[in-house]
């Protein structure tokens, strides 16, 4: 049986920008991953926010098994919210009494 490479999918970062990838692995299991725009300088004593955040959101996906729950109930409830939003935002949308 030959193992199948997954394919991959390349992404340009400015240098101001960090992305936090998730994924699954074979057990099913999530992987995360934070890639940088830019090279962090070794040794600083401070991160910017950006990689701060996005260090400290994939640091708790990995240590806290219930956040990934609580991250998508948020995403369902307030996805009607943004939906709704757009309707708003349409030219020629009316609400119905």
């Amino acid at each position: 049986m030959t193992a199948r490479t997954p394919e991959t999918v390349s992404v340009d970062l400015d240098r101001s920008e960090v992305a936090l990838i998730i994924g699954e692995d074979e057990d099913n299991g999530m992987s995360v991953r934070v890639v940088a725009g830019s090279e962090m300088p070794e040794g600083a004593s401070e991160l910017p926010a950006a990689p701060e955040i996005v260090l400290a959101l994939a640091m708790r996906l990995l240590k806290d098994p219930d956040f990934h729950d609580d991250v998508l109930d948020w995403y369902y409830e307030h996805q009607d919210e943004d939906e709704e939003e757009e309707d708003e935002e349409t030219p020629g949308h009316e609400e119905e009494d």
